[in-house]
């Protein structure tokens, strides 16, 4: 395969555990996304929190990270599902980085449903050609059936 990357941000890890399957799976380099200051609100705080920066469109400053777009010809996105969005520090990402003519594919992780985030997430990645997308719910809790879904979405990426 080409020269890939997979991109994520992770709140709780469950992003963190569907990335690192992925990369493994695929044999890719990985880059997780850190805010410099992070939310330590927990319980029904973090989904007030975390929802009114979704949907404030927030972009947290993230740490520096060591990344050159021209690098790699696929790049694969992850983020937990925030108010039915992708999460701030993708937003930020986005911002930084103007992601064009590569090979793209996105994912994402929720307790409840994927809202639009997929679709936000494709219309940032517009210029690009999609290789596959999907969701994982509860991926912690689930991790037979993600495990599963983890197995189709790499067969997609490396088939396309």
């Amino acid at each position: 395969m080409e020269r890939c990357i997979l991109i994520y941000y992770s709140f709780e890890g469950n992003t963190h555990f569907v990335a690192e399957e992925i990369a493994s799976g695929i044999g890719c380099d990985t880059l997780r996304l850190e805010p410099l200051k992070e939310a330590n609100s927990h319980g029904v705080m973090k989904f007030v929190w975390g929802g009114r920066q979704a949907v404030m469109k927030k972009a947290p400053q993230l740490k520096k990270y060591e990344f050159n777009l021209s690098d790699y010809d696929t790049i694969i996105i992850g983020t937990p599902v925030w108010a039915w969005n992708y999460s701030p520090p993708i937003r930020s990402f986005f911002q930084e980085n103007h992601v064009v003519g590569k090979k793209v594919a996105v994912f994402c992780c929720h307790d409840g449903g994927p809202g639009k985030t997929l679709e936000k997430m494709k219309d940032e990645l517009s210029g690009n050609v999609m290789l596959a997308q999907t969701d994982f719910r509860s991926p912690l809790k689930n991790r037979e059936k993600t495990i599963e879904g983890i197995e189709e979405f790499v067969s997609a990426i490396k088939e396309a």
